[in-house]
């Protein structure tokens, strides 16, 4: 951890009495003595993750030990650190042995190294947020951007951790994969198991929506891709599921305009022109009231970033529960701004960020995004996953893709075809084939 408060700060905030100096010493100490200790945790224990400098100190040698193929025992240790130039601060070739004579056992590693850790990730929550405190009562800072640093903190330790116990026996893995098909069966309603698509065909490619799955939607501008996401987001929400959509391009109220639109099309165009009864104007009204209890929550927040998504998308399920994320579109999500990095970077962070949001969220994830240029100058305008702009990872990242194409550039608003161009689960489209969908 950043030395990023002075020491009275330090005092002030507490952070010299979160830490467990016996612990400390007895994973650094442990390391040293035992090979098989060290096996077990290196990789996963980080420098900065001690209070002590002493220990940091003595991790960075231990790790630039292993990295070389050498058996870090106290004698390396202390040798490495003097070509460091740290030894004197670590305590010396005294205070480096001491580390061990402490150590009764190493049997408790793991319960040693979780504590040390959680001490890590408690100072660090506070050391975060000490840091906003002169930012957010300066009033020559945007508290938005005070906000989206703080999000990024606190979302990076949440995620950051490298001690989540992600391994499974095989009695484990198959009693959770027999309670998923149980789980899958009991909710399958004419072979959809997921959430229903509205569209019978993708149904049955897909079995529906299902649960942890990052599904991509890309076409080229103006083909309806936002239409064709408000579709899934109102059948869902029609049948009961909770879905939140983000819309970056389109106020809350434009998005209420396009779902009248879909509900009732010739009324909804008389009232746009003008050219209307009040009887009519009252008839609309009613459509919108009856759609009240409709499930469905809509973020418009401009220029959000994938920490602010993130984070919403979190509080809406701890708080009313939700089954169903829908993002318009990938390539307006915001990210921290780093040195040395493109927007290609960029949206692959957010598309690596999306797949654990859903992981997470045990919730289908549907993104919109953009296709580049070059699929115009194909002889048929039929996309491929090769034109998937800004980023090559979508491709890698992604459960589902479809893609949206015209083969008529004139032909009816309304309609378009929709290719599977990729299913982790399942089949995709044949080649030269689409299914023909309904907009509105």
């Amino acid at each position: 951890m950043k030395e990023t408060l002075k020491n009275d700060e330090r005092n002030c905030f507490g952070l010299n009495l979160l830490y467990a100096e016996e612990l400390e010493d007895a994973v650094v100490g442990a390391a040293m003595l035992e090979t098989n200790s060290l096996n077990e945790i290196i990789g996963f224990v980080r420098p900065e993750m001690f209070y002590k400098q002493d220990n940091r100190y003595i991790w960075e040698a231990i790790e630039a030990l292993v990295k070389a193929g050498l058996q870090p025992d106290l004698l390396m240790v202390a040798h490495k650190l003097a070509e460091m130039g740290r030894l004197e601060e670590a305590g010396g070739p005294y205070g480096v042995t001491r580390k061990t004579s402490n150590l009764a056992s190493s049997a408790h590693l793991w319960e040693h190294v979780h504590v040390v850790y959680e001490f890590y990730l408690r100072r660090s929550v506070v050391e975060s947020l000490a840091k906003r405190l002169g930012a957010a009562a300066d009033r020559t800072q945007d508290i938005y951007e005070v906000l989206d640093g703080m999000m990024h903190d606190l979302m990076a330790l949440r995620e950051g951790s490298p001690l989540e116990d992600h391994l499974t026996n095989m009695k484990g893995m198959m009693e959770k994969t027999c309670a998923r098909i149980v789980d899958r069966v009991s909710r399958s309603v004419n072979g959809v198991t997921g959430i229903p698509t509205g569209i019978p065909e993708l149904d049955r490619m897909t079995g529906g929506w299902q649960p942890g799955n990052l599904i991509f939607t890309a076409g080229r501008p103006g083909l309806g891709k936002t239409q064709l996401g408000l579709k899934f987001a109102m059948h869902a929400a029609e049948k009961g599921y909770r879905v939140l959509l983000y819309t970056l391009e389109m106020m809350t109220e434009e998005v209420g305009e396009r779902v009248l639109m879909m509900r009732v099309p010739d009324l909804y165009k008389k009232v746009k022109s003008g050219y209307v009864t009040s009887q009519e104007v009252e008839s609309l009204v009613d459509v919108a009231k009856g759609m009240e209890d409709c499930r469905l929550m809509v973020d418009d927040t401009p220029y959000v970033s994938i920490d602010q998504l993130c984070a919403g998308a979190r509080t809406v399920k701890s708080r009313w529960g939700l089954d169903m994320v829908i993002v318009d579109y990938l390539q307006l999500v915001g990210t921290n701004v780093r040195a040395g990095r493109n927007r290609e970077q960029e949206v692959a962070e957010c598309s690596r960020r999306l797949k654990a949001l859903a992981r997470a969220l045990e919730c289908p994830v549907i993104v919109a995004c953009q296709l580049n240029r070059q699929v115009e100058q194909t002889f048929d305008h039929r996309p491929e996953l090769k034109h998937l702009r800004e980023s090559g990872s979508i491709e890698q990242d992604a459960d589902l893709v479809l893609m949206l194409h015209r083969t008529d550039r004139n032909g009816d608003a309304k309609r378009c075809g929709l290719i599977v161009a990729k299913n982790r689960h399942g089949e995709v489209s044949k080649p030269n084939s689409c299914m023909e969908v309904e907009l509105f």
